[in-house]
Protein backbone atom coordinates (compact mmCIF):
# COMPACT_ATOMS: atom_id res chain seq x y z
CA UNK A 1 0.00 0.00 0.00
CA UNK A 2 3.11 2.45 1.18
CA UNK A 3 4.81 1.25 -2.33
CA UNK A 4 1.48 2.55 -4.27
CA UNK A 5 0.70 6.10 -2.54
CA UNK A 6 4.83 6.54 -3.14
CA UNK A 7 3.73 5.55 -6.60
CA UNK A 8 1.24 8.05 -7.08
CA UNK A 9 3.05 10.80 -5.28
CA UNK A 10 5.59 10.35 -7.33
CA UNK A 11 4.01 10.34 -10.55
CA UNK A 12 2.54 13.98 -10.03
CA UNK A 13 3.84 16.41 -11.88
CA UNK A 14 3.91 19.95 -9.85
CA UNK A 15 3.84 23.63 -12.11
CA UNK A 16 5.57 25.91 -9.92
CA UNK A 17 4.05 28.77 -11.44
CA UNK A 18 0.22 27.67 -11.20
CA UNK A 19 -1.55 27.95 -7.79
CA UNK A 20 -3.30 25.05 -6.43
CA UNK A 21 -6.58 24.48 -6.12
CA UNK A 22 -8.76 21.54 -5.03
CA UNK A 23 -10.55 19.44 -7.53
CA UNK A 24 -13.67 17.29 -6.63
CA UNK A 25 -12.45 13.61 -8.90
CA UNK A 26 -15.88 12.37 -9.27
CA UNK A 27 -17.22 15.33 -11.57
CA UNK A 28 -16.07 16.62 -14.78
CA UNK A 29 -15.43 20.14 -13.55
CA UNK A 30 -14.04 19.35 -10.31
CA UNK A 31 -17.19 20.58 -8.28
CA UNK A 32 -18.13 18.70 -5.30
CA UNK A 33 -21.82 17.87 -4.82
CA UNK A 34 -23.67 15.86 -2.02
CA UNK A 35 -25.70 14.13 -4.64
CA UNK A 36 -22.69 12.42 -6.66
CA UNK A 37 -20.99 11.75 -2.99
CA UNK A 38 -24.51 9.96 -2.50
CA UNK A 39 -24.38 7.85 -5.42
CA UNK A 40 -21.01 7.31 -4.55
CA UNK A 41 -21.86 5.93 -0.90
CA UNK A 42 -24.57 3.53 -2.51
CA UNK A 43 -22.97 2.58 -5.71
CA UNK A 44 -23.72 -1.13 -5.82
CA UNK A 45 -25.94 -1.60 -3.64
CA UNK A 46 -29.13 -1.28 -6.05
CA UNK A 47 -31.18 1.62 -4.33
CA UNK A 48 -32.68 4.07 -6.07
CA UNK A 49 -33.07 7.44 -4.65
CA UNK A 50 -36.15 9.22 -5.20
CA UNK A 51 -35.74 11.37 -2.01
CA UNK A 52 -35.98 15.21 -2.09
CA UNK A 53 -33.07 16.30 -0.19
CA UNK A 54 -33.07 19.61 -0.56
CA UNK A 55 -35.81 19.61 1.66
CA UNK A 56 -33.26 18.64 4.21
CA UNK A 57 -30.39 21.11 3.31
CA UNK A 58 -33.09 24.21 3.46
CA UNK A 59 -33.93 23.17 7.35
CA UNK A 60 -32.91 26.11 9.36
CA UNK A 61 -31.19 23.73 11.39
CA UNK A 62 -27.51 22.98 13.01
CA UNK A 63 -24.97 21.36 9.59
CA UNK A 64 -24.43 18.27 11.97
CA UNK A 65 -28.05 17.76 11.56
CA UNK A 66 -28.64 18.28 8.17
CA UNK A 67 -25.70 15.79 7.58
CA UNK A 68 -27.53 13.39 10.08
CA UNK A 69 -30.71 13.53 8.65
CA UNK A 70 -28.94 13.02 5.08
CA UNK A 71 -27.29 9.34 6.70
CA UNK A 72 -30.61 8.34 7.71
CA UNK A 73 -31.87 9.34 4.02
CA UNK A 74 -29.37 6.99 2.54
CA UNK A 75 -29.73 4.83 5.10
CA UNK A 76 -25.97 5.29 6.53
CA UNK A 77 -26.91 5.68 10.33
CA UNK A 78 -24.61 3.57 12.28
CA UNK A 79 -26.60 1.25 14.10
CA UNK A 80 -25.52 -1.82 15.04
CA UNK A 81 -26.97 -3.72 12.83
CA UNK A 82 -25.68 -1.61 9.87
CA UNK A 83 -21.98 -2.01 11.80
CA UNK A 84 -22.05 -5.81 11.62
CA UNK A 85 -22.83 -5.73 8.13
CA UNK A 86 -19.68 -3.61 7.68
CA UNK A 87 -17.99 -6.28 8.98
CA UNK A 88 -17.28 -4.26 12.74
CA UNK A 89 -17.94 -7.09 15.70
CA UNK A 90 -20.67 -7.31 17.49
CA UNK A 91 -22.29 -10.10 19.71
CA UNK A 92 -25.67 -10.90 18.62
CA UNK A 93 -27.11 -10.91 22.14
CA UNK A 94 -25.34 -6.85 21.80
CA UNK A 95 -27.25 -6.18 18.72
CA UNK A 96 -30.41 -5.23 20.31
CA UNK A 97 -32.52 -2.28 20.39
CA UNK A 98 -31.84 0.21 23.32
CA UNK A 99 -35.70 1.26 23.72
CA UNK A 100 -37.26 -2.18 23.73
CA UNK A 101 -34.67 -4.68 23.86
CA UNK A 102 -35.96 -6.98 21.91
CA UNK A 103 -35.30 -6.43 18.32
CA UNK A 104 -32.28 -5.99 16.69
CA UNK A 105 -30.90 -2.25 16.33
CA UNK A 106 -31.61 -1.35 12.86
CA UNK A 107 -32.26 2.37 11.85
CA UNK A 108 -35.80 2.38 10.43
CA UNK A 109 -36.74 0.05 14.32
CA UNK A 110 -34.85 2.52 16.24
CA UNK A 111 -36.81 5.41 15.09
CA UNK A 112 -40.23 4.60 13.68
CA UNK A 113 -40.86 1.19 14.17
CA UNK A 114 -40.07 0.53 18.47
CA UNK A 115 -42.88 0.03 20.44
CA UNK A 116 -41.85 2.67 22.63
CA UNK A 117 -40.72 5.18 19.56
CA UNK A 118 -44.07 4.82 18.59
CA UNK A 119 -45.71 6.11 21.37
CA UNK A 120 -43.32 9.06 21.89
CA UNK A 121 -44.04 9.64 18.29
CA UNK A 122 -47.67 10.09 19.20
CA UNK A 123 -46.68 12.35 22.21
CA UNK A 124 -45.10 14.78 20.02
CA UNK A 125 -47.55 15.12 17.17
CA UNK A 126 -50.33 15.22 19.81
CA UNK A 127 -47.91 18.02 21.32
CA UNK A 128 -48.71 20.16 17.62
CA UNK A 129 -52.32 18.55 17.50
CA UNK A 130 -51.46 16.61 14.07
CA UNK A 131 -52.59 13.01 14.44
CA UNK A 132 -49.63 9.94 14.19
CA UNK A 133 -49.99 7.37 11.78
CA UNK A 134 -47.25 4.61 11.59
CA UNK A 135 -44.58 4.65 9.29
CA UNK A 136 -42.33 2.20 8.19
CA UNK A 137 -38.81 4.33 6.99
CA UNK A 138 -37.58 7.62 6.68
CA UNK A 139 -39.06 8.76 2.77
CA UNK A 140 -42.25 8.01 4.55
CA UNK A 141 -42.10 9.75 7.99
CA UNK A 142 -40.72 12.77 6.01
CA UNK A 143 -43.18 12.71 3.73
CA UNK A 144 -45.74 12.75 6.25
CA UNK A 145 -44.09 15.49 7.71
CA UNK A 146 -43.86 17.92 4.73
CA UNK A 147 -47.71 17.25 3.84
CA UNK A 148 -48.62 18.23 7.33
CA UNK A 149 -51.36 21.46 6.48
CA UNK A 150 -49.58 23.98 8.83
CA UNK A 151 -49.15 27.25 7.25
CA UNK A 152 -46.41 30.09 7.66
CA UNK A 153 -43.58 30.42 9.53
CA UNK A 154 -45.08 27.45 11.59
CA UNK A 155 -44.58 24.84 8.76
CA UNK A 156 -40.84 25.62 9.32
CA UNK A 157 -41.00 25.44 13.04
CA UNK A 158 -43.08 22.22 12.78
CA UNK A 159 -40.05 20.71 10.76
CA UNK A 160 -37.29 22.47 12.77
CA UNK A 161 -39.02 20.75 15.85
CA UNK A 162 -39.53 17.60 14.03
CA UNK A 163 -35.42 17.31 13.15
CA UNK A 164 -34.62 18.61 16.60
CA UNK A 165 -36.99 15.31 17.94
CA UNK A 166 -34.81 12.86 15.56
CA UNK A 167 -31.49 13.67 16.85
CA UNK A 168 -32.75 13.84 20.39
CA UNK A 169 -33.52 10.45 20.04
CA UNK A 170 -30.14 9.29 18.60
CA UNK A 171 -28.30 11.08 21.05
CA UNK A 172 -30.38 9.45 23.76
CA UNK A 173 -29.67 6.32 22.23
CA UNK A 174 -25.91 7.33 22.28
CA UNK A 175 -25.89 8.02 25.85
CA UNK A 176 -28.09 4.32 26.72
CA UNK A 177 -25.72 2.29 24.45
CA UNK A 178 -22.38 3.96 26.00
CA UNK A 179 -22.84 5.41 29.14
CA UNK A 180 -25.57 2.69 29.75
CA UNK A 181 -28.02 5.69 30.80
CA UNK A 182 -31.78 4.56 31.63
CA UNK A 183 -33.91 7.57 30.18
CA UNK A 184 -37.65 7.89 30.69
CA UNK A 185 -40.21 9.13 27.67
CA UNK A 186 -40.98 12.05 29.82
CA UNK A 187 -37.12 12.78 29.89
CA UNK A 188 -36.81 12.03 26.27
CA UNK A 189 -39.77 14.13 25.54
CA UNK A 190 -38.52 17.39 27.41
CA UNK A 191 -35.19 17.43 26.07
CA UNK A 192 -36.96 17.19 22.31
CA UNK A 193 -38.75 19.71 23.10
CA UNK A 194 -36.51 22.35 24.40
CA UNK A 195 -33.75 21.74 21.96
CA UNK A 196 -36.68 22.13 19.25
CA UNK A 197 -37.45 25.45 21.34
CA UNK A 198 -34.27 26.71 21.59
CA UNK A 199 -33.10 26.06 17.72
CA UNK A 200 -36.76 28.07 16.65
CA UNK A 201 -35.24 30.76 18.23
CA UNK A 202 -32.00 30.78 17.04
CA UNK A 203 -33.83 29.88 13.38
CA UNK A 204 -36.21 33.47 13.78
CA UNK A 205 -34.49 35.84 15.65
CA UNK A 206 -36.70 38.55 14.44
CA UNK A 207 -39.74 36.72 16.10
CA UNK A 208 -40.36 36.73 19.74
CA UNK A 209 -42.01 34.04 21.30
CA UNK A 210 -44.87 33.11 23.66
CA UNK A 211 -42.57 30.68 25.11
CA UNK A 212 -45.14 29.42 27.92
CA UNK A 213 -47.73 28.48 25.03
CA UNK A 214 -44.29 26.25 23.04
CA UNK A 215 -45.06 23.56 25.86
CA UNK A 216 -48.80 23.20 24.76
CA UNK A 217 -49.66 25.07 21.45
CA UNK A 218 -46.66 25.42 20.11
CA UNK A 219 -47.88 26.51 16.61
CA UNK A 220 -49.46 29.70 18.32
CA UNK A 221 -46.04 30.63 20.28
CA UNK A 222 -44.48 32.83 17.19
CA UNK A 223 -44.78 36.71 16.78
CA UNK A 224 -44.01 39.27 14.63
CA UNK A 225 -40.93 41.26 15.46
CA UNK A 226 -43.33 44.49 15.89
CA UNK A 227 -44.87 42.80 18.67
CA UNK A 228 -43.60 44.66 21.80
CA UNK A 229 -42.55 43.57 25.15
CA UNK A 230 -40.19 40.89 26.20
CA UNK A 231 -36.87 40.54 27.95
CA UNK A 232 -33.88 43.10 27.35
CA UNK A 233 -30.00 42.21 26.74
CA UNK A 234 -28.21 42.86 29.69
CA UNK A 235 -25.35 45.86 28.95
CA UNK A 236 -22.06 45.80 26.97
CA UNK A 237 -19.93 43.01 29.01
CA UNK A 238 -22.17 41.48 31.32
CA UNK A 239 -24.21 38.28 31.58
CA UNK A 240 -27.68 38.24 32.45
CA UNK A 241 -29.19 35.25 34.29
CA UNK A 242 -33.42 35.11 34.66
CA UNK A 243 -34.41 32.99 37.26
CA UNK A 244 -37.45 32.20 38.35
CA UNK A 245 -39.34 29.65 40.88
CA UNK A 246 -43.10 28.97 41.39
CA UNK A 247 -45.02 26.85 44.00
CA UNK A 248 -48.76 26.60 43.26
CA UNK A 249 -51.22 23.75 45.08
CA UNK A 250 -48.36 22.01 46.07
CA UNK A 251 -46.27 21.54 42.69
CA UNK A 252 -42.80 23.55 42.51
CA UNK A 253 -40.87 24.19 39.66
CA UNK A 254 -37.62 26.19 38.93
CA UNK A 255 -35.88 27.09 35.89
CA UNK A 256 -33.44 30.00 34.32
CA UNK A 257 -31.64 31.37 31.33
CA UNK A 258 -28.24 32.83 31.58
CA UNK A 259 -27.59 34.84 28.46
CA UNK A 260 -25.07 37.61 27.20
CA UNK A 261 -24.96 40.55 25.74
CA UNK A 262 -26.17 39.37 22.46
CA UNK A 263 -29.21 37.74 24.02
CA UNK A 264 -27.52 34.46 23.00
CA UNK A 265 -28.22 31.57 25.34
CA UNK A 266 -25.13 30.11 27.22
CA UNK A 267 -26.75 28.03 29.94
CA UNK A 268 -30.28 27.43 31.05
CA UNK A 269 -31.68 24.47 33.88
CA UNK A 270 -35.00 23.35 35.06
CA UNK A 271 -35.35 21.77 38.05
CA UNK A 272 -36.94 21.10 41.80
CA UNK A 273 -37.18 23.84 44.48
CA UNK A 274 -37.86 24.75 47.85
CA UNK A 275 -39.33 28.24 47.93
CA UNK A 276 -40.53 30.75 45.44
CA UNK A 277 -38.23 33.56 43.23
CA UNK A 278 -39.46 36.89 45.63
CA UNK A 279 -38.26 34.77 48.91
CA UNK A 280 -34.73 33.86 47.44
CA UNK A 281 -34.84 37.36 46.49
CA UNK A 282 -35.09 38.53 49.84
CA UNK A 283 -32.58 36.43 51.69
CA UNK A 284 -30.33 37.33 49.08
CA UNK A 285 -30.60 41.15 49.73
CA UNK A 286 -31.54 40.95 53.27
CA UNK A 287 -29.27 38.52 55.50
CA UNK A 288 -31.22 38.71 58.42
CA UNK A 289 -34.18 37.00 56.33
CA UNK A 290 -32.26 33.62 55.87
CA UNK A 291 -33.40 30.87 57.71
CA UNK A 292 -30.14 29.19 59.55
CA UNK A 293 -30.05 26.20 58.27
CA UNK A 294 -29.46 27.97 54.57
CA UNK A 295 -26.00 29.73 55.85
CA UNK A 296 -24.07 27.42 54.88
CA UNK A 297 -25.77 27.51 51.75
CA UNK A 298 -25.04 31.57 51.25
CA UNK A 299 -21.87 31.69 52.88
CA UNK A 300 -20.79 29.47 49.79
CA UNK A 301 -22.57 31.45 47.64
CA UNK A 302 -21.07 34.51 48.58
CA UNK A 303 -17.28 33.37 48.35
CA UNK A 304 -18.22 32.11 44.51
CA UNK A 305 -19.91 35.72 43.86
CA UNK A 306 -16.88 37.66 44.98
CA UNK A 307 -14.81 35.83 42.25
CA UNK A 308 -17.13 37.03 39.54
CA UNK A 309 -17.37 40.89 40.46
CA UNK A 310 -19.83 43.51 40.18
CA UNK A 311 -23.54 42.09 40.63
CA UNK A 312 -27.24 43.48 40.31
CA UNK A 313 -30.14 41.57 41.49
CA UNK A 314 -33.28 42.82 40.43
CA UNK A 315 -37.01 42.09 40.18
CA UNK A 316 -38.64 41.61 36.46
CA UNK A 317 -41.65 42.24 34.94
CA UNK A 318 -44.27 39.13 34.82
CA UNK A 319 -44.03 38.99 30.74
CA UNK A 320 -40.89 39.59 30.44
CA UNK A 321 -39.30 36.46 31.62
CA UNK A 322 -40.93 33.92 29.09
CA UNK A 323 -38.48 31.74 28.86
CA UNK A 324 -37.48 30.94 32.13
CA UNK A 325 -41.41 30.96 33.13
CA UNK A 326 -42.05 28.02 30.50
CA UNK A 327 -38.80 26.02 31.72
CA UNK A 328 -40.61 26.44 35.11
CA UNK A 329 -43.93 25.50 33.83
CA UNK A 330 -42.12 22.30 32.09
CA UNK A 331 -40.62 21.28 35.19
CA UNK A 332 -44.30 20.46 37.26
CA UNK A 333 -44.46 17.72 35.58
CA UNK A 334 -40.99 16.43 36.27
CA UNK A 335 -39.10 15.05 39.00
CA UNK A 336 -35.42 15.36 37.30
CA UNK A 337 -33.17 18.13 36.91
CA UNK A 338 -32.44 19.55 33.46
CA UNK A 339 -29.22 21.36 32.54
CA UNK A 340 -27.62 22.53 29.69
CA UNK A 341 -24.51 25.00 28.68
CA UNK A 342 -22.73 26.08 25.86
Amino acid sequence: MLRRLLDWVGGVVLIPKVEDWILWMYDKKGEFSVKQLTKLLVDGVGVEFSFAFDRIWKLKVPPRVHYFLWLIAIDRVPTKDFLIKKGVKIFDTVNVCPWCIREREKMDHVFFNCIFINGFWKRIFNWWDIGWKGVSNFDDFYSFCFKVKILGSCKSLWLIAIAAVVWSIWLVRKEMVFENKVLTMDTLVFHANMRALLWSRAAFDECRFHERLWWFCPYKCCLSNSDSGGSCLPPHGWLKFNISGIIFEGARGGGGVLRDEDGIVRALFSGPIDAGSREVLSWILEKTRRHWSHQVIFADLERRWSRVGELSFSVAEVNGNEMVDSLVIARMSRTSMFKAWR
